[in-house]
């Protein structure tokens, strides 16, 4: 990381000269002022930014419980699209090998009907999985 705010800074203030290879350009030094403040600004390791509150262990239940749910909904929702999609190929099996044209019409109104309540599964599967990603990596560190 230090290598490549090095060569970024190196590339930004050209190549430099013999006469001051260190020297960093004039317009250069409010970047690195404000760079310095901000890094005086952060917690060192091991220190606390905020003092823990009994405010905090409920909001991190209330996240974790929520993450749960939206798991509970896309694995829920994966196994009901797996479960009609089977009976949709089930069903359009059946239709290609009958023979009367009342079961095939029933037959492949089953497998559309099927169909689309695999589509809505497999929708439903993919926000669970959205939702989970985000409470997982987005809402666990606020």
């Amino acid at each position: 990381m230090k290598k490549t705010i090095a060569w970024c800074l190196l590339l930004l203030s050209g190549l430099p000269t013999w006469a001051e290879p260190l020297e960093l350009p004039r317009r250069l030094a409010p970047l690195e002022t404000a760079l310095a403040d901000q890094w005086a600004e952060q917690p060192k390791l091991g220190q606390q930014s905020m003092p823990t509150a009994s405010a905090a262990p409920s909001k991190e239940k209330r996240s974790r419980k929520k993450l749960y749910l939206s798991a509970a909904l896309a694995v829920g929702a994966g196994a009901v699209a797996y479960w009609s999609k089977e009976r949709a190929n089930a069903a359009y099996d059946r239709y290609l090998h009958s023979a009367s044209v009342a079961r095939q019409q029933r037959e492949l109104d089953a497998a559309k009907r099927f169909d689309r309540v695999t589509g809505a599964a497999f929708i439903g599967m993919e926000v669970g999985l959205v939702l989970s990603s985000y409470l997982l990596f987005f809402r666990s560190r606020l």
